[in-house]
């Protein structure tokens, strides 16, 4: 890795870390320099303005939910690979948190900018996914002919999605934890078997 490369590298996980904190209106192009350990000219230099950066780390993000294809076992049966894909998405947003931030201030800014990072690409993989594990579940008659699989693809989104977009609201309103590793775990199941319950024929 070139110095060049390191000091890329260093630019963008500063970056995401104050997007996904203040989003891009609040983000200063100071303040990701001195946390990068940069002069701020080095970030125009690299990226030419705030917004071309932000797009940069916005494709980042994404790509790293591409990954969740690979947690699919071609192997299992249409009910196991659901329940693996749901469970691998659980442990994405979890172990992601900025991806989650990002996305909710992309939703602020109207999706204004998540054409120009290309995330639609990116992600296909894994929204691809899941719509063949439903149409492999159909094939062989384990799940209903009448299911939607763009409707499957949104539930499992927002099911999994919003818990953890929520995750400062929720255990204040409800005066419990649930984020620990049981609660996660206990919730997960549960989408996963809603998802089941519609899905089967």
């Amino acid at each position: 890795m070139t110095k060049g490369d390191i000091t890329r590298k260093k630019i963008l996980e500063a970056a995401e870390e104050i997007f996904a904190n203040k989003g891009l209106a609040g983000a200063r192009v100071d303040e990701i320099a001195k946390m990068a350990g940069v002069n701020k000219r080095m970030i125009y230099a690299y990226f030419e303005s705030k917004e071309n950066l932000y797009v940069t780390v916005l494709k980042i993000v994404y790509s790293r939910l591409a990954e969740l294809e690979k947690t699919i076992d071609s192997l299992a049966s249409p009910e196991d690979a659901v329940r693996k894909f749901i469970q691998g998405y659980f442990n994405f947003l979890n172990d992601n948190p900025n991806f989650v931030s990002l996305v909710l201030w992309e939703n602020l800014n109207k999706a204004e900018f998540i054409d120009l990072s290309e995330a639609v690409k990116i992600k296909h993989p894994a929204v691809e996914a899941i719509r063949a594990i439903v149409r492999i579940g159909k094939k062989y008659n384990v799940f209903k002919e009448s299911a939607s699989v763009d409707e499957i693809v949104m539930a499992v989104n927002m099911f999994c999605f919003s818990y953890f977009s929520n995750r400062y609201t929720m255990p204040k309103l409800l005066g419990v934890n649930l984020y620990d590793k049981e609660s996660i775990e206990s919730y997960c199941n549960m989408v996963s078997d809603m998802i089941l319950l519609y899905l089967k024929a």
